[in-house]
């Protein structure tokens, strides 16, 4: 019974690891409220922003400045990039934080959601 169990879950993660990922060539970084508006250079361009590689995927993607950088949040709906906690934050901690300088997602940042603070790494 183990072994047949195995076997069933091996040849299912097989198939989820051999599926192609489909790619279109556009990664939106995760953000605040307008996180899917700037999907290609000439839009990104046109805002203002750098069209070019992010973290580790091996696609462009728009970077921009945010206009609220240094605005008071609780939680990244309410800033364009993210809401960063203060420097030397604990995670779990309630904290109020500031809106990031840019729409860079990547890298390790302590984040606020709901006014708690925790550490996301994303690649």
């Amino acid at each position: 019974m183990i072994k047949r169990l195995a076997s069933v879950l091996l040849v299912g993660l097989l198939a989820a690891c051999s599926a192609p990922a489909e790619r279109t060539g556009t990664v939106v970084p995760v953000g605040g409220p307008d996180k899917a508006s700037v999907t290609n250079e000439a839009e990104c361009i046109a805002v203002g922003g750098q069209w070019t590689r992010l973290g580790r995927a091996p696609v462009e993607q728009c970077l921009r400045q945010t206009t609220d950088a240094g605005k008071a949040c609780t939680d990244s709906e309410q800033c364009e990039g993210q809401c960063l906690a203060p420097e030397g934050s604990v995670d779990g901690a309630r904290v109020g934080g500031s809106c990031s300088v840019d729409t860079n997602p990547f890298g390790c940042q302590q984040r606020l959601r709901g006014g708690v603070a925790s550490t996301i790494c994303v690649d």
